[in-house]
């Protein structure tokens, strides 16, 4: 039915840490200090949220410390994926078991990774876990402004991994909204996946397929 499957990573691939969302707030906080900028929990708060925040209140953050955003932000990225690398070498974060239909998936179809999570974090995620047999194309974000402007539902990292893969016969694979709306701006087919955290969670948009776990996938394409 499909030539690809691609997946979202956090809480489609990986399990949240259990103090989410509370957790990524000290990279934030070390991001400041490095700028020598004791923050407050405003300041920490503009900067928390992901892609629904607005870069037009980071930056006023940032101008009120007399810091330029695209300094600041490469520190921010760096900071946040040597955080989750430190969670994910700890045993913080782990993949969910169903992840080892990734093996039985890739003997028939391509797959990739395509994450609002900063590349590095991704790349290490792939590497610690020893994913990279099952993959043939992975992108997480950009530690630049510019790249995190392109996060989903922006198709642009979408877009980069289906130009790896050299189909758009893909299914996208999420756990969040801005997953199904970016699948089908790219023209794409989407599966949503309810993963506990999820109870209760309100789409924006209807996924065109939905699962309780990774290996109801087998049934879908």
């Amino acid at each position: 039915m499909y030539d690809a499957v691609v997946f979202d990573v956090d809480g489609v691939i990986l399990r949240r840490h259990p103090d989410y969302p509370s957790v990524y707030r000290d990279a934030v906080r070390d991001a400041f200090r490095a700028f020598d900028v004791d923050p407050s929990p405003e300041d920490v708060e503009s900067f928390f949220g992901g892609a629904s925040k607005s870069l037009a209140e980071m930056r006023a953050t940032c101008d009120r410390h007399d810091i330029d955003l695209e300094t600041f932000w490469p520190e921010r990225e760096r900071r946040s994926a040597a955080l989750q690398r430190r969670m994910i070498e700890r045993g913080d974060r782990v993949l969910y078991d169903d992840v080892s239909v990734l093996s039985t998936l890739a003997e028939t179809h391509a797959l990739g990774f395509v994450s609002s999570n900063q590349h590095e974090t991704i790349e290490f995620v792939v590497e610690h876990f020893d994913l990279a047999d099952d993959l043939e194309t992975f992108h997480g974000r950009r530690p630049t402004v510019d790249g995190f402007e392109r996060t989903k539902p922006d198709t642009h990292y979408l877009d980069a991994a289906l130009d790896d893969l050299e189909t758009r016969d893909a299914l996208y694979v999420g756990d969040g909204g801005h997953d199904v709306v970016a699948a089908h701006r790219a023209g794409l087919d989407s599966a949503f996946v309810w993963r506990d955290h999820r109870d209760g969670y309100d789409l924006p948009e209807s996924p065109t397929h939905e699962v309780d776990r990774l290996t109801d996938l087998l049934d879908v394409i």
